[in-house]
């Protein structure tokens, strides 16, 4: 019998190195089958090759583990090393290219740290304000498509228009998600050219209800007034009017999102003083402005975001006046005559002293706000109508404020207000004049 065989062929080491409790080799097994082999508790002749070819097998083992670890460590040193160098590469050359493209940027040698508008390409004319240009570009350097603004130097004054430098300084302080975003001013080959680069977005919410004949639904404008009013929130709560909020001042983009621009008017709210009396498109202007108080709060932008909220459910606007007195004339035949009651003091202001105003009795926002519709237009709830009502009070002081507005019943009623993500798209009216884009859409 070949006794050195069954040993060659079975490798008991896993068996031996298992532990027991107290750390001991598991050597039970091993040592039955050495005294059956050797005999009656008879030492096996070959028990001493045995032991030193175990020992051997598990040395081998433990050569082979130790090998795997140090390859394994090596490996992840080696792979960490790796990453750290190639992470250093891409920071360096993201360095070289930043220097190169700011390089390449042409600067402007009349103003220090402003670049020129040659590192644009004009695409197309937007509009034109009276404070300014707007024209669509893109950036040579990153191919980013933006606005540009071209600000308007009157012939009859000198030096920089004040209300551009109010906007610009203005536009520069805020961040919101709701409020157009300023990159940077530019400027031209001479001093009276300067332009003001901002981001682009596809739509002005003004076109956007000219050509779109079905108009936005009840979900779909409770998602554009609560952008609105976060917007308002914000400037107001820095103390901010913007003094000229209307439908071709908001911007829509095919993301769903409103944000308001233009602040040529906007300026700090400096508390009870005198202010410019003029402001406020005629069809969005408060009552108060239109009566001449020229101590006027924040509160005519909540008068503007009223106007735009009807405007936005009738698809027309609700005050359409062609001169002051007629557009107080609409207002009062609309909301009712206001009284001493719902208006303490108005009657001292400036321009109501002389006016002898018709007759007109009681609120008909309910009647040309139904509850129902048979034509599938949108219509207002009672907590929508009542929203309406309190930002069109005549009383500024009990208009309501932005923040109230976000919290108001309306908002929280079904339909509840879109996701902007699922808001429509259109195609971008921005690339085409406005004189053109009824034509084209």
């Amino acid at each position: 019998m070949n006794t050195e065989e069954p040993s060659g062929k079975l490798n008991l080491t896993p068996i031996r190195d298992q532990k027991t409790k107290d750390g001991q080799g598991k050597a039970g097994p091993t040592h039955h089958f050495h005294s059956f082999i050797g005999g009656r508790g008879t030492p096996s002749p070959n028990k001493s090759k045995d032991s030193a070819s175990q020992s051997s097998h598990k040395k081998e083992h433990d050569d082979k583990e130790e090998t795997k670890t140090n390859a394994s460590e090596l490996k992840d040193k080696s792979e960490k090393t790796l990453d750290e160098e190639i992470k250093s590469m891409e920071d360096e050359l993201s360095k070289r290219e930043e220097k190169t493209y700011i390089g390449k940027r042409k600067r402007c040698p009349l103003i220090e740290g402003c670049n020129s508008i040659e590192n644009y390409i004009h695409l197309n004319y937007i509009h034109e304000g009276v404070y300014g240009v707007v024209f669509r570009a893109k950036d040579k350097f990153t191919g980013e498509i933006c606005a540009i603004k071209k600000i308007k130097f009157h012939r009859d004054k000198e030096g920089f228009p004040i209300t551009s430098i109010r906007e610009i300084g203005l536009l520069l302080s805020l961040s919101h998600p709701n409020i157009v975003n300023v990159k940077e001013v530019v400027t031209g080959s001479s001093l009276d050219k300067i332009y003001v680069v901002m981001e682009y977005v596809e739509h002005e919410l003004k076109d956007l209800m000219e050509v779109v004949r079905q108009g936005f639904t009840i979900s779909q404008i409770k998602c554009l007034m609560k952008q609105l009013l976060q917007a308002m929130e914000y400037l107001h709560n820095k103390n901010i009017v913007h003094r000229d909020l209307k439908t071709s001042n908001i911007l829509y983009s095919n993301k769903g999102i409103l944000k308001v621009c233009d602040f040529g008017l906007a300026r700090k709210y400096m508390g009870n003083r005198p202010y410019t009396p003029v402001v406020v498109t005629l069809w969005y202007r408060a009552p108060e402005v239109l009566l001449g108080d020229d101590r006027y709060t924040p509160a005519i932008d909540m008068w503007s975001v009223g106007c735009i909220f009807a405007e936005l459910v009738l698809r027309e606007p609700l005050f359409r006046g062609q001169t002051e007195m007629e557009q107080l004339e609409f207002i009062f035949r609309t909301l009712g005559n206001p009284t001493n009651s719902s208006w303490p003091g108005w009657k001292e202001l400036k321009y109501a002293r002389n006016l002898q105003p018709k007759n007109y009795v009681g609120n008909r926002l309910p009647d040309i706000f139904p509850r129902t519709s048979f034509a599938g237009e949108a219509v207002l709830s009672e907590a929508g109508l009542d929203l309406l009502m309190q930002m069109l009070t005549y009383n500024p002081e009990k208009r309501i404020t932005a923040s109230k507005a976000l919290d108001h019943k309306w908002f929280k009623e079904s339909p509840l207000p879109q996701d902007p993500e699922m808001m429509p798209t259109f195609p971008a009216t921005n690339e085409v004049p406005r004189d053109l884009r009824k034509k084209r859409f």
